[in-house]
C-alpha cells in the first residue's frame, strides 16, 4: 500500500486530509509538527510526503523537505504569506506545491502524478527510442522551446524531465501543469498568479507556475487543451520574457525553459483554427517525437519485466511474453505497467502465465488510427524482410528498392528484429 506522511498543525485540516487520503488508497500517517515528522522520516519509509510550510516546532516545512530522503516526493501546501517559502520549496525539490483553499481532488490528481514521476524510469534499447533520447538531450542546454508529442501513456511527462536534467537548470525546479485538469476560468492564475481580490473568492495573492519555474523548466503537459484567449497570453510569455499576474499591474519576467507536450495533432487543429499558428511555431522551436510502444518490440519485454521486479513477481511463462509481443498496446506503457500490475494480484505464486494477462476482450474496438498503425508496422516488416531476401541481404540495396536511406532502414531492421535466413 501507498505510505504517506501527512504534515499539518490544523486539527480540522488534518482529519479531513487523512480521510480522503485512506479512501484514496493511501496509508496515512498524520502528524502536527515539524519535530514529530522528522522523527517518522528518521524511523520510516513513504511513497510521498503532504506537509504544510508554516508548522509548530523547530522545523518548518522547508525542513522537512530537506530532511527527506532524495526519491520521495514532497508536495508542499501553502497560504497567505507563505508564497516567498513556496517558491523556496521548489527550488529545492519539492515535486509540487498547493494553495490553501483546495480542492480535493487536485490534491489526489497531484500526489498520484508526483509518486508516478518519481517510480519510473526511463528504460529502453530500441533504436528509435534511444535516438528519440539523445534527440531530446542535444537540445535540453539550447534553450529551444521543445514540444514534446506521443501518445498517452508513452511517457511525456518522464521526458520532460530527463531534458530538465539535461538542461543547465536542473538545480532549479521543474513545475508541471496539466491544461487538461485544470478549469478554464482557473487557468490564467494557474499559470500567472493573482493578486488578493482579482476574482470572487480571491482572499490571497498567489504565485503562478511561471513566477514558481524561475530559473528552471515549466512543462506545459496537454497544452492542446488551453483555451484560444490563455493562448495569445502565453504567446506573449514566450515571445517577451513577460506578463502580468490576473489583477496585477506590475510587469513580472519569465526566465523559465518552456516544455509543452501534446498526444493530438497540432498541425491539423492549426488548419483547424483551434489552436494558434504563431503560438504553434512558437512552442515547437525543437519538436521530439516519442514512439509508441507498439513501434518498440525490443522494450516490451525489457519493461515488463521492470514492473514485475517492482510489484513482486517472479517470472513470465514464454506464453504471457508472446502475447504481450504481439498485443499493439493502444495505452502505451501506462496500459503495460497496469496490465502487468493485475496479473501480480491474480499470481498466487508470482509466476505469470498468458491467462493471467487481462488483454481487453476486442482490441477491434479501439481506436482505428492505432489499428491502422498496427497493421501498416506488420506490413512494413513484411516489405523489409521481402525486398532483403531479393538483394541476398544486401542493405544498401534494399534501401535503394524500398525508398528509404541507408540510416533509415538500419533503424527499422534492428527495431523490428529482421533477419535474413
Amino acid at each position: 500500500m501507498k505510505k504517506i506522511l501527512l504534515v499539518e498543525d490544523k486539527r480540522g485540516m488534518r482529519v479531513m486530509l487523512s480521510t480522503a487520503l485512506k479512501e484514496d488508497g493511501w496509508q496515512v500517517t498524520a502528524v502536527s509538527d515539524g519535530d514529530s515528522a522528522l522523527k517518522h522520516i528518521q524511523r520510516n519509509t513513504y511513497s510521498a510526503i503532504l506537509t504544510d510550510v508554516c508548522i509548530p516546532g523547530r522545523y518548518n516545512g522547508i525542513d522537512v523537505l530537506a530532511s527527506t530522503p532524495s526519491g520521495t516526493p514532497v508536495i508542499v501546501m501553502t497560504a497567505f504569506g507563505t508564497i516567498d517559502m513556496a517558491v523556496d520549496a521548489m527550488k529545492k525539490g519539492a515535486a509540487d506545491f498547493i494553495s490553501k483553499p483546495f480542492k480535493l481532488d487536485e490534491l489526489l490528481e497531484k500526489l498520484s502524478s508526483a509518486v508516478y514521476d518519481h517510480s519510473e524510469l526511463m528504460l529502453g534499447r530500441s533504436a528509435v527510442y534511444l535516438e528519440t533520447i539523445r534527440r531530446a538531450e542535444r537540445a535540453a542546454p539550447s534553450g529551444m522551446n521543445i514540444l514534446i508529442l506521443g501518445e498517452s501513456g508513452t511517457g511525456k511527462e518522464l521526458l520532460a524531465r530527463r531534458i530538465h536534467q539535461c538542461s543547465g537548470r536542473e538545480n532549479g525546479p521543474f513545475v508541471p501543469v496539466n491544461c487538461a485538469a485544470i478549469p478554464e476560468n482557473l487557468m490564467e492564475s494557474e499559470l500567472f498568479g493573482a493578486e488578493k481580490g482579482a476574482y470572487t473568492g480571491s482572499t490571497d495573492a498567489r504565485p503562478g507556475r511561471f513566477t514558481i519555474a524561475r530559473g528552471g523548466t515549466i512543462f506545459l503537459d496537454e497544452i492542446a487543451d488551453l483555451d484560444m484567449s490563455l493562448q495569445g497570453k502565453l504567446l506573449r510569455v514566450l515571445e517577451s520574457g513577460t506578463y502580468h499576474s490576473v489583477g496585477g499591474t506590475k510587469e513580472l519576467k519569465s526566465d523559465a525553459l518552456v516544455i509543452a507536450a501534446s498526444n493530438r495533432d497540432l498541425r491539423t487543429m492549426v488548419k483547424k483554427r483551434l489552436f494558434r499558428e504563431d503560438l504553434f511555431y512558437r512552442i515547437s522551436e525543437f519538436p521530439v517525437k516519442l514512439p509508441p510502444l507498439r513501434e518498440r518490440e525490443n522494450d516490451i519485454q525489457l519493461l515488463a519485466r521492470h514492473y514485475l521486479e517492482l510489484y513482486c513477481g517472479n517470472s513470465f511463462t514464454e506464453s504471457a511474453i508472446r502475447s504481450m509481443q504481439n498485443y499493439s498496446w493502444p495505452g502505451n506503457i501506462r496500459e503495460l505497467k497496469s496490465l502487468v500490475r493485475r496479473a501480480c494480484i491474480n499470481s498466487a505464486e508470482g509466476i505469470i502465465t498468458g491467462e493471467m494477462l487481462e488483454f481487453p476482450e476486442h482490441e477491434s474496438d479501439g481506436s482505428l488510427v492505432e489499428q491502422a498503425a498496427h497493421a501498416a508496422r506488420i506490413k512494413e516488416k513484411a516489405l523489409i524482410s521481402s525486398a532483403l531476401a531479393e538483394t541476398g541481404g544486401n542493405r544498401k540495396k534494399a534501401a535503394e528498392i524500398l525508398g528509404v536511406s541507408y540510416r533509415t532502414l538500419l533503424t527499422k531492421i534492428k527495431d523490428m528484429k529482421i533477419g535474413v535466413r
